[in-house]
């Protein structure tokens, strides 16, 4: 039986060309399948304004950031089968079907992610890594990081740590059964270390489909602004949420010390029913987690 696919596309202040070209490029390369692209307009100082065929458009009023958005957006789909993607993307023409082809594994999954003339290929997914400072002016806040898997995988669809590159794909089953985007996270800035490490630890596991090549367009800045404090904030909701208490602390430990107006917003945010719901699905420990995936982390994470 034929699936209903949802792509949620999240936009914010985008070059309109680039946004169109993304659109067209998903209405071309998932021609004659039952699909909708549900298209969030996450605060532009001009809102969109696309007329294409299978858009659902959304916006909101001011910005919620990348997470919120793509959790809005989910909320309000229809399809069996959901896609997340940045508003600045190219696809090669069977990248769709290469993906559709390892859905039913019921894991999250990436594409390959190319540059965004898919002459190049960048990564196959990611994997966890420890930063144990805080140097801003490097890019580096404490806690999990990420490094790109440069080397393509054998198989036609590999486990992968951690997915990457602005194209996810999940079965809306299990997309409920993680508990979806974090509901709580700023602007951007951990999504992907949040939606993997649940994946992870709710027994879904994630997946970088081997084949299925989409571009990506690299920018020198946001068109937006991006604040470490966001990046932060973000990072110490997913401690408090993901993780199991002794681990939760040993993170929060060494996040401090943190900005007055990130503890003002955490002191705004109760994130309790959030967490209970993420805990009621676990199926490993944090231990099993961490020694499979971050065994350079602190001792206190590996454990038990």
């Amino acid at each position: 039986m034929a699936r209903r696919i949802s792509f949620i596309v999240a936009a914010r202040d985008e070059s309109t060309p680039v946004l169109e070209a993304t659109i067209d490029g998903l209405l071309e390369t998932s021609a004659g399948h039952d699909r909708e692209i549900v298209l969030v307009d996450d605060g532009s100082l001009v809102p969109v304004a696309l007329d294409r065929p299978h858009v659902v458009p959304l916006r909101n009023a001011i910005p919620a950031g990348v997470a919120q958005s793509r959790r809005y957006g989910a909320s309000v789909s229809s399809g069996d089968i959901l896609v997340w993607l940045d508003a600045h993307m190219s696809f090669a023409p069977d990248w769709l079907a290469h993906m559709l082809d390892h859905v039913e594994s019921g894991a999250l999954l990436c594409a390959a992610w190319w540059d965004y003339e898919l002459t190049r290929p960048l990564c196959w997914g990611a994997d966890f890594v420890w930063c144990g400072e805080r140097d801003y002016h490097a890019g580096r806040t404490p806690g999990l990081g990420f490094k790109h898997r440069t080397q393509r995988p054998s198989a036609s669809a590999e486990d992968v740590p951690m997915v990457i590159g602005a194209c996810y794909m999940m079965l809306r089953r299990s997309y409920e059964t993680f508990g979806g985007m974090s509901p709580f996270f700023r602007t951007w800035g951990k999504d992907e270390q949040d939606i993997s490490a649940r994946a992870w630890i709710t027994g879904l596991g994630v997946k970088c489909v081997t084949d299925a090549r989409v571009g990506h367009l690299t920018r020198r800045e946001f068109p937006y602004p991006v604040a470490w404090d966001d990046i932060e904030f973000n990072q110490v909701v997913m401690a408090r949420t993901v993780f199991e208490d002794p681990a939760a602390a040993v993170l929060e430990r060494i996040l401090q010390p943190l900005t007055g107006r990130v503890q003002a917003w955490l002191a705004q945010t109760d994130s309790r029913e959030w967490r209970r719901l993420v805990q009621s699905r676990r199926r490993i420990p944090d231990t099993e987690f961490f020694r499979r995936f971050v065994p350079a982390g602190p001792e206190g994470l590996l454990q038990g």
